[in-house]
């Protein structure tokens, strides 16, 4: 009798762990529900605005603004990033790698947040419909996989020209949260540029470029299925001896109105020198339709010469 009635007492103490453990480790969309009149049949991600105002900073950001030459070296370049607005402070890690091809007139550049965390108060929160009550979290970036060919370059009277030609993927997560689209989009940009030299050494010099593009991006829900934008930016770098600084201001315009016509302005600051390792400081500061303010500190390493130096030892250890 008494190891029937301890059965029956295990049996019901399972059943309630598995209750509150649903309920606990569950988060309750019910808050959401009744803050958004939810009317129990559209899905959540209708809700969501797939456009740079409303969402997380790395969920569909200005593309980098080129000057018309292509890097001749491979290189690896990991930062630590942080954006910060009126409601949402964001902290990220940023990678990219290089690979030049084809008599280094063809590259191949893959970029990457791996991971970021977020804070978001409960305003941004509820405009943006994210569904994480705490407004707080960690999400994994979207892959943007380019292809750079260098059509003119060193041309006496012409232009350095570059076209750029990039794929984002649709693998960055916490939509919920208006972190990121949950869907593909793509963009290709032509630029120019033309270098200046101001002394005979040639360490010295200003150039000035320009961008123009295209920039398309998958919406979820259902509305438009699909936003189109014009890609553009200017730009002058200054170039000296042991540095070179980058201003520039870009943006795409897109036709949806109301956020998608994100605008910022750029300065990077990096070092020059013949080591493996040199470091780039980049400033950025949203214009328009894009709310953050953003600095990163990187780390740029220069492949070839590590490999180059890995078999160097190789070869030191044989002999």
């Amino acid at each position: 009798m008494n190891f029937f009635y301890k059965k029956k007492y295990l049996i019901l103490l399972f059943t309630l762990l598995l209750f509150f453990g649903k309920n606990c480790f569950a988060q309750d969309y019910r808050w959401w529900n009744a803050k958004h009149n939810w009317d129990g049949v559209t899905s959540w991600k209708d809700y969501i605005i797939t456009k740079p105002k409303y969402m997380g900073p790395n969920a569909l950001p200005v593309p980098n603004i080129k000057n018309g030459t292509i890097s001749k070296k491979a290189y690896f370049q990991f930062g630590l990033e942080k954006h910060s607005s009126s409601g949402d402070k964001t902290e990220n890690l940023y990678t990219a790698l290089f690979i030049p091809l084809y008599n280094h007139r063809v590259g191949l550049n893959i970029e990457i947040v791996p991971v970021e965390h977020y804070k978001t108060d409960t305003i941004t929160r509820d405009i943006r419909f994210a569904r994480n009550i705490t407004g707080e979290g960690f999400a994994v970036g979207d892959f943007y996989i380019g292809t750079y060919i260098q059509l003119i370059e060193n041309k006496e009277n012409l232009p350095d020209v570059l076209l750029t030609v990039n794929l984002k993927t649709a693998s960055g997560s916490k939509m919920s949260d208006a972190r990121y689209t949950d869907a593909p989009g793509y963009f290709f940009d032509l630029s120019f540029g033309k270098e200046f030299c101001l002394n005979k050494e040639k360490k010295h010099f200003i150039k000035p470029g320009a961008m123009i593009g295209f920039y398309s991006w998958q919406n979820q829900g259902n509305g438009q299925q699909q936003n189109d934008a014009f890609l553009f930016g200017l730009g002058i770098d200054f170039g000296f001896q042991k540095f070179d600084i980058t201003n520039s201001i870009g943006g795409y315009i897109g036709y949806l109105e109301d956020g998608d016509k994100p605008v910022v302005y750029r300065t990077i600051l990096r070092n020059k020198s013949d080591k493996i390792f040199n470091y780039e400081l980049k400033f950025q500061l949203g214009l328009h339709d894009y709310q953050y303010t953003s600095l990163r500190l990187s780390c740029i390493i220069d492949v070839s010469k590590l490999l180059k130096n890995h078999q160097n030892r190789k070869t030191i250890n044989k002999k």
